[in-house]
């Protein structure tokens, strides 16, 4: 697999916009596809495939949709000018090794922030002329078409105002909308979180996200300054754990190609995609599991010794793991109950990866409880009584079933 690091102070920014007449929503943008003529042997990106047998007839970049098929694609990096170079080492080679890992789902972008505004409106210009070469949309319509400018408020909201976008696209606490001014999105909001990392002195960066784009065939990864990466030693570690941890949900994304079968970005037991306690739960547990696995003389702590400090992180006790909404107060434990909680059907199953081989590959066709039931032998609601069984045991008796790495 190829990689390429761009360094933005030598990219000459392209000129030319691309104005599409398309609809959006937060999570689903139509398919690009959707105001093409029937010109059946129209090349309308230049690629040297017709329209009607390209997936992405105004990407020249790609011809073929790869969401949910394990390929050779290349993964791009791109790092705002005040990452240092050791930084970005440390992502590229922890990144690389993720895909090792889990699988390339590529095509794969990884944009990776810094604290300086010059670096992030850089970042933001070379996002966005990507976007608009390349038709891919956030919102378009005549009041707010999508072009570079518009892009531009969009990706660093609110430095550059606000009147190319859409009101909707935007946040405001009074009406509910999405983005919160304080924050901002996208390079912004990495930005910020980069800032905050350093001058808080946090052991590795907060703020990492897979933010899509199963409407453009694409993993767009968006990250603030990962600090942990500054230095060998468990802070190191731990920033690879995080990496791993967000690459993870590429995997789980890939799992859904389409709605075809019933909507897919919708958590419980009763979807597709299944309760947030197990997605989150998933990609926390492989992320530890497979850095330690990875490499015996690492710097952190056991699994079981990580499985341990989760359940001591509860702050709900008298809470049942379907309980762990979005809603609830208690919601974080989606993280420190869903990591042991799929330890524990793991080992029911004999069997670490059968979430990767047996239950995302059928999570499209049999939705969350068939699944489960295929996977793990036994439903989602045995297991909860199993699990109130055993999150009750001494501690000891709990970590008997922990990997020892």
């Amino acid at each position: 697999m190829k990689e390429y690091s761009y360094d933005l102070l030598t990219i000459t920014l392209l000129l030319f916009t691309l104005i599409l007449s398309c609809s959006d929503s937060e999570n689903q943008i139509q398919d690009n596809t959707s105001n093409l003529t029937e010109q059946t042997d129209a090349d309308t990106d230049g690629d040297g495939v017709v329209d009607s047998e390209d997936a992405w007839p105004l990407d020249s970049s790609m011809s073929e949709n790869l969401w949910g098929i394990i390929n050779n694609e290349d993964v791009e990096f791109f790092f705002a000018n005040d990452v240092s170079e050791n930084i970005a080492q440390g992502t590229r080679d922890s990144f690389l090794e993720a895909i090792d890992e889990f699988g390339n789902w590529g095509p794969t972008e990884l944009w990776v922030s810094g604290p300086g505004k010059d670096g992030s409106v850089e970042l933001a210009n070379l996002y966005c002329n990507r976007r608009v070469e390349r038709g891919q949309v956030k919102f378009q319509s005549d009041s707010y078409p999508w072009t570079l400018e518009s892009c531009m408020q969009f990706s660093l909201y609110p430095t550059l105002g606000y009147d190319l976008i859409p009101p909707e696209h935007i946040s405001n606490e009074e009406d509910g909308s999405i983005y919160n001014e304080e924050e901002g999105t996208l390079f912004e909001y990495y930005r910020g979180k980069s800032v905050m990392s350093i001058e808080n002195n946090l052991p590795t960066g907060w703020g990492k996200s897979l933010n899509g784009e199963r409407a453009w065939g694409i993993k767009i990864f968006n990250f603030s300054l990962p600090v942990g990466f500054g230095e060998p030693g468990y802070n190191f570690d731990y920033e690879k754990v995080n990496v791993f941890y967000e690459y993870f949900h590429a995997l789980q994304e890939s799992a859904f190609p389409d709605d075809a079968l019933g909507d897919t970005y919708e958590f419980g037991e009763n979807t597709r995609r299944g309760p947030h306690w197990f997605y989150s739960g998933a990609s926390t547990y492989y992320a530890e599991y497979a850095v330690r696995k990875r490499d015996e003389n690492h710097n952190l702590n056991s699994l079981k010794d990580r499985i341990e400090q989760q359940f001591g992180y509860a702050m709900c006790d008298n809470i049942l793991l379907s309980d762990l909404t979005p809603d609830s107060e208690c919601f974080l434990m989606k993280f420190y109950w869903g990591m042991p909680a799929i330890a524990y059907l793991l080992d029911k199953a004999n069997n670490q990866n059968a979430i990767i081989e047996t239950f995302y590959p059928n999570l499209y066709e049999y939705g969350f409880k068939a699944a489960f039931e295929l996977t793990f032998g036994i439903t989602v609601e045995k297991f909860y009584d199993e699990w109130e069984i055993y999150r009750n045991l001494p501690m000891e008796k709990r970590l008997e079933i922990i990997p020892d790495i």
